[in-house]
């Protein structure tokens, strides 16, 4: 049973919000530089710091071709801060970003493991309610998660994922140690702490 995370990732919070750069919260409409078309050039660096995988394609049914600032922040400086403090790394990971289908991924390969956050970009919110019920099917058996987002549910595997306006965000810590980092976090901690303040970004942004 995954038990109530509300107070601890509100604390680490407080704590880790203070890196947070302004992103728009209206992601429908605001949208970063990424060039659209055709596949990214191997080791390219990405306005966010990351690194875009070869033969990574902009979507090509997004009609301004990229991800939003909010949705390309999960790769940002905000968020490898935060992974760097809570896991007690030397130096901040280098993820690698990728950009297909509407959705936005970022790979951390971190010293214990990878660790992947990726957020989902719908045309509009009911269809992201849609794709957040389906996504939920597709990963088996999850509890609601109270006080994340407007919807969130997660796994005890490590994965927390949640839902605001036409974002569905998504944390997966299922490829780490069972115990790792600095604060001896447990995958599911780790992962639901993330989501806390890569929320808290998009909602003070």
């Amino acid at each position: 049973m995954i038990k109530d995370h509300r107070l601890a990732a509100l604390l680490a919070g407080m704590v880790l919000l203070t890196g947070c750069a302004s992103t728009s919260t209206d992601t429908s409409t605001t949208r970063s530089s990424l060039p659209a078309g055709d596949a990214m050039t191997s080791g390219m660096v990405m306005p966010d710091g990351s690194t875009m995988a070869a033969g990574s394609p902009a979507s090509s049914t997004d009609a301004a071709g990229a991800p939003s600032a909010a949705e390309t922040m999960i790769c940002g400086p905000e968020t490898r801060t935060t992974i760097t403090t809570v896991l007690g790394l030397t130096t901040p990971p280098t993820p690698q970003s990728t950009w297909a289908d509407h959705l936005y991924t970022c790979t951390y390969p971190l010293p214990m493991g990878t660790f992947i956050v990726s957020v989902k970009q719908s045309s509009d919110p009911a269809t992201a309610k849609t794709y957040f019920a389906d996504l939920r099917t597709q990963l088996g058996t999850t509890e609601t998660l109270a006080g994340l987002g407007q919807a969130s549910y997660g796994t005890t595997a490590g994965k927390v994922v949640l839902i605001k306006d036409n974002d569905t965000l998504m944390v997966d810590a299922t490829q780490l140690p069972a115990i790792f980092g600095a604060q001896q976090s447990q995958r599911f901690d780790f992962a639901y702490e993330i989501a806390s303040d890569i929320l808290g970004c998009w909602t003070t942004g």
